[in-house]
């Protein structure tokens, strides 16, 4: 890979001395795309060795190095010798960083799908709307959003990969035509007039220009929808609908994507940030309509730069893969590469703003275009920040680019691994065939089970001394497990679990971090961009509520809750009981919401089953009236009752009083003898349960509840 030196750019600029002018606000809303392509190419410049690093990073954690074969054997090359320590040497992949990662992505995916999202407002006149707001962003990020998790899954092994996270957030509006049919009997019920036009072709130029204007095609598709309309009685028009309208989120690679100037502290105090797109033809065609791009522009990018990004430009993941037996070219490359520069400038009346420019490097002023670039715009989001959320995994330094990865920390560790796990092999190797020591010049011409070999002095052939096993190299091998575990917060034998918890939610509050930013963003772009009024289904319960999206200034503070303990089985199994007793005990005066704390132990135990299998209050009442109703039918045919332990008991015995209250059901019982025995019965049975509750919580308190009115005296009088 090749840099541009700062010296090289500066004697391409020509008459442009000093980049940081020409890249100032321009009141006449031209930017100096030259000085935008030699700061991208500078920044990227000044960032090389970070690059270097981070490809590093990749072929250390996924294995890759130079002359890898896939028999996983060390095997000669051209000009490089012998290997080391012989010819088919054992050469196996050791994935021991790429094990911890995948570990503590997996246990970031699972926090993030049983984590709560909480909505704290800011202004005390939208505490009792927080709950609303909370479920309808459950909603948006869980349905709407529907590749969010997707996204943080890539962020998330973008930070642990290469030290840095960096998530886009927008506003995607995405049209697509489909084809719809008219027909004219539905027009002659509408529009009679444009019915009765339809039947003299005098009118056949009036029709085209009509219908090209209202359905947005060219006069030749007019004409022909004008000819089936008169020949079929119907044809089908071209409609544009809107497909997405909804707040986005992309993960980014700071080492292929996006590149702030290697001094940045801050990302949102940043002059610039550039931000690296690769476009099909038919993509940047599309936006000349969708985003108003500069037509021009569009099309000679095409002609002159499709499929001819330099090697130095394209997404380094896509050559990592590549082995070095394979032409490393990018002529398989039909992409176009677009980059969008984000400035925060400051205009003639002293208003900073981020303004939004997309170029391509290769298309400067010198070049036959009227203006060198697709789209120049101030950036309309509201909430005055670059769409960027931007977190580190370590933070000993204030400068972005300074930090460290996993596989950087791990290296030695990894390879201490593989050292290990090769000698086994080869000393396994040695044991199960030793060389051969024979005479000069007298080789067997075969060697193995069962052959005969002749001599003439005894011991003329045998097989050299084997290595020795050696137990320590499994011992050697666990250890540096243990210790790699023990520094990143993995449980193993011998590591304290307490040191690994406090690990994992480190590492998960700074997750959560990160996600309440991005969270902060999506609610400024649906407050600017949103419907007024949306319906949504309430996140684990079967509820369908309106939702508006208020005032443009509404704000909220977004975060997520979790505790890594609950990744445990058996601590949430603990924490259930904990909670139970201290219901019973302390809540005197029924202020917990039972269903509420029900169906969260259920989602935390079994996530995403707590809408399955728990009902709303309504249907268990309405079931409750239905069952009890089999009972009272069953009770006067004759059936004997049989009540169930676990049941509404409260419930269903006042729908059996209230029946029983009627008064021809009472003479009813009094004149059946056999149905009052029964009655009786099912009374008992009723009772006992209640009373067999009762008693479960009498065990837990010592005495019986004290109720409204009574005095713990007067009770035990």
């Amino acid at each position: 890979m090749t840099y541009i030196s700062r010296g090289e750019i500066k004697e391409k600029r020509g008459d442009l001395d000093n980049v940081e002018e020409a890249l100032e606000f321009d009141p006449k809303g031209k930017p100096d795309v030259t000085a935008l392509s030699q700061a991208y190419q500078e920044t990227r410049s000044e960032l090389g060795d970070f690059m270097e690093r981070r490809q590093d990073d990749f072929d250390q954690r996924f294995q890759i190095w130079p002359g890898k074969a896939r028999d996983n054997r060390k095997h000669s090359r051209a000009g490089g010798g012998e290997p080391f320590p012989w010819e088919g040497a054992s050469d196996l992949s050791c994935n021991l960083i790429d094990d911890v990662i995948r570990s503590h992505v997996g246990m970031l995916m699972s926090v993030m799908k049983r984590a709560n999202l909480v909505a704290t407002p800011v202004e005390s006149g939208d505490v009792e709307r927080a709950a609303v707001v909370q479920n309808f962003m459950k909603w948006m990020i869980q349905v709407k959003m529907e590749n969010l998790l997707r996204e943080y899954e890539r962020g998330f092994n973008h930070l642990l990969e290469k030290g840095i996270m960096v998530h886009y957030v927008y506003w995607e509006q995405k049209e697509q035509k489909v084809l719809e049919t008219i027909n004219l009997a539905e027009i002659a019920q509408t529009m009679p007039e444009l019915a009765e036009m339809l039947l003299d072709e005098a009118n056949d130029e009036t029709l085209k220009e009509l219908f090209s204007v209202q359905y947005a095609v060219s006069a030749k598709k007019a004409g022909a929808i004008l000819r089936d309309l008169r020949a079929d009685g119907e044809a089908t028009i071209p409609v544009t609908t809107m497909i997405h309208n909804r707040p986005a989120m992309r993960a980014l690679a700071c080492d292929e994507e996006i590149y702030w100037p290697s001094w940045t502290m801050n990302p949102q105090d940043a002059p610039y940030v550039f931000l690296a797109v690769h476009n099909t033809a038919e993509q940047l065609r599309a936006k000349v309509s969708t985003d108003d791009w500069n037509e021009e522009w569009v099309e000679h990018v095409i002609e002159t730069t499709r499929g001819r990004n330099s090697d130095n430009e394209v997404n380094y993941s896509r050559e990592r893969h590549r082995t070095t037996n394979v032409d490393r070219n990018s002529s398989d490359d039909d992409t176009i590469r677009c980059i969008y520069a984000f400035q925060r400038l400051m205009d003639e009346d002293g208003v900073s703003g981020i303004y939004c420019t997309v170029f391509h490097p290769d298309v400067t002023e010198t070049h036959e275009v009227t203006k060198p670039w697709a789209k120049h715009e101030l950036l309309p989001y509201r909430h005055g920040e670059y769409p960027f959320v931007t977190t580190k995994l370590e933070e000993f330094s204030k400068r972005l680019y300074e930090t460290r990865s996993y596989p950087e920390i791990g290296k030695s560790w990894e390879q201490q691994l593989k050292a290990e796990m090769d000698a086994a092999v080869d000393r396994l190797s040695l044991s199960t065939l030793p060389p051969l020591e024979h005479p000069v010049g007298r080789a067997p011409t075969r060697w193995g089970p069962g052959v005969k070999v002749p001599y003439r002095t005894p011991g003329e052939y045998r097989y050299a001394d084997t290595p020795r096993y050696d137990g320590s190299s499994v011992e050697m091998r666990d250890n540096i497990r243990r210790m790699a575990f023990e520094y990143f917060g993995r449980n193993h034998v011998g590591v304290d679990p307490m040191d690994v918890n406090n690990k994992q939610q480190s590492l998960v509050d700074k997750c959560f971090n990160h996600v309440k930013q991005v969270m902060d963003q999506v609610w400024s772009l649906y407050q600017q961009y949103g419907s007024d009024q949306e319906y949504f289904r309430v996140i684990g319960v079967n509820d369908v509520q309106r939702f508006d999206k208020g005032a443009g200034g509404e704000r909220y503070d977004f975060y997520m809750q979790f505790d890594v303990g609950l990744l445990e089985g058996g601590q949430i199994v603990e924490r259930v009981k904990a909670i139970s007793e201290m219901v019973g005990v302390l809540d005197k005066n029924g202020v917990v919401d039972t269903e509420k704390l029900l169906a969260m132990v259920v989602e935390q135990t079994l996530p995403g089953a707590a809408d399955k299998i728990i009902q709303p209050r309504e249907t268990a009442v309405n079931r409750a009236v239905d069952e009890e109703r089999a009972t009272i039918a069953e009770l006067v045919a004759g059936v004997p009752p049989n009540v169930k332990p676990n049941d509404a008991h409260e419930t269903k015995l006042q729908i059996f009083q209230q029946w029983l209250s009627q008064p021809d059901i009472q003479e009813k019982v009094q004149q059946d003898e056999a149905l009052q025995a029964r009655v009786q019965n099912y009374f008992q049975q009723r009772n006992f349960q209640i009373q067999q509750k009762a008693n479960a919580q009498i065990g837990r308190q010592g005495a019986n509840p004290t109720q409204f009115g009574q005095t713990a005296a007067a009770q035990g009088g």
